[in-house]
């Protein structure tokens, strides 16, 4: 059974974003009709490509439990292949090989409902991966995790970034930001602020009039910045350091 979260107090822009959001992914899924065109890789998003596009995006939701539909980690990452023509052999090594790869190979055997929020995390990353998917979107999945998760999964995350794959973080959290290189800012249904993360987070005052909070290294750089002390936005705590020490 789902454990109750918490109740939370949502403004209405942020009811608004988030309904946004949500539609957004269930339109780059097939789910929600639309007006225009959408090209994923080349192909426009229609009845006909459905099936193909699917295969190519893979997503974790903010709450697993909603989800998960298997009894044992094992099963839950093996699911999506199950109705592709795939044997079982080939199938359990797939899993066997995107376990150890996130790091929950000694979760196998056991009921996923009962891990962590962190470990529930990786499981439906794990069961994302297995379809070895090209887009890969987050849909506010890092909320309820502490720093230490955060950063294992976004080591995990650039690593599939670098050999290739797209990876889309749906966020109300600029530290994840840093994590990626280029933001996109929405606010009823608008697009606000997009460009390459350096460029979106010295716009503090948009930021801030959107609710968010600059983190903390952005926000240190732009003060260092105003007083001549750096010449350019730094996000990296060592490169911060070395600078200010040189």
């Amino acid at each position: 059974m789902a454990r109750r979260r918490s109740k939370q107090q949502w403004t209405p822009g942020r009811i608004a974003l988030v309904i946004l959001i949500c539609a957004a992914v269930k339109i780059l899924l097939g789910q929600t009709k639309f007006k225009g065109e959408i090209r994923i890789n080349d192909l426009v998003l229609n009845h006909q490509n459905l099936k193909s596009i699917r295969s190519m995006i893979g997503v974790v939701f903010e709450n697993p439990d909603e989800v998960f539909v298997a009894e044992t980690v094992m099963d839950e990452i093996a699911f999506a292949l199950e109705n592709q023509n795939i044997s079982k052999k080939e199938i359990w090594r797939k899993v066997e090989e995107v376990a150890n790869y996130i790091g929950i190979k000694s979760l196998l055997e056991c009921d996923p409902h009962i891990l962590s929020e962190g470990q529930k995390i990786l499981v439906s990353l794990a069961s994302a991966l297995i379809i070895e998917p090209q887009i890969m979107i987050l849909d506010e999945a890092l909320s309820m995790l502490d720093e230490l998760s955060k950063s294992r999964i976004f080591k995990i995350l650039q690593e599939c970034n670098r050999k290739g794959m797209t990876i889309l973080n749906i966020t109300h959290d600029l530290n994840e930001c840093l994590y990626g290189t280029e933001i996109v800012l929405m606010q009823n249904g608008t697009i606000v602020l997009q460009g390459l993360k350096e460029e979106v987070l010295k716009q503090e005052a948009k930021l801030k009039r959107a609710g968010l909070e600059l983190p903390f290294l952005a926000d240190l750089s732009i003060r260092l910045m105003y007083y001549g002390v750096l010449d350019h936005m730094i996000l990296d705590m060592d490169e911060m350091v070395n600078a200010i020490w040189k």
